[in-house]
């Protein structure tokens, strides 16, 4: 809702604005009028769902005998006004159709009927609080007890950019050969000689992904 201003003295003449103690003197009473303007208004929102307030709300829902919840938000308890605020007779396809656009939107749900096998598909687009909840009520009160309704709720997130991946994999080896028998020795008496070759392998595998 747009504020509104409230200026005494653009209302008087130009011949008379011009007077310092008129000036003053209404300027001095634009804060009681803006009060009294503000609860005007407020007044006039309240008669409509679509801009009630807090208190506008919850006069609706005491009439229809609705009792909020705590986890319920000014839009979520609109929308449950406005729902059962429209109920009327006869209960037909149309107006069961008619039930879902005042609580979806007018193009977030699909609705299938498949009346020759006695069963309905719906699937709707609910983010609201209590939305799910309403929904229920409608099938419970409109659809007759020999149909199946399979309701199928979505929440959408639509996201743009980019979405990067990397990925890496390493491998290390170490190859270790010695030869430790290639001394020379002169020996004048029997001896013994040997020869040995170690190997040594290492490999490690480091896994970065989350």
């Amino acid at each position: 809702m747009k504020k509104r201003i409230v200026d005494l003295v653009s209302y008087l003449p130009h011949f008379l604005a011009e007077y310092k103690e008129t000036n003053a003197a209404l300027t001095a009473e634009n804060p009681e009028f803006q009060i009294t303007w503000d609860a005007a208004k407020r007044v006039l929102y309240n008669e409509f769902i679509e801009t009630a307030d807090e208190y506008g709300i919850s006069r609706f829902e005491k009439l229809l005998k609705i009792f909020p919840t705590k986890d319920d938000t000014l839009e979520s308890r609109r929308s449950r006004v406005r729902i059962r605020w429209f109920a009327f007779l006869p209960y037909t396809w149309r107006v069961f159709i008619e039930k879902l656009i005042t609580l979806c939107g007018e193009n977030n749900f699909t609705a299938t009927k498949k009346f020759d096998y006695y069963q309905i598909d719906l699937e709707v687009n609910l983010e609201l609080f209590g939305q799910v909840e309403e929904l229920e009520r409608i099938i419970e009160t409109i659809i007759p007890c020999n149909m199946i309704v399979t309701a199928n709720n979505k929440i959408l997130c639509p996201a743009s950019g980019f979405a990067l991946i990397a990925g890496g994999a390493f491998a290390t080896e170490f190859y270790i050969i010695t030869d430790e028998g290639t001394s020379n020795y002169i020996s004048s008496e029997t001896s013994y000689h040997g020869g040995g070759v170690v190997y040594t392998e290492s490999i490690t595998i480091i896994d970065n992904f989350s």
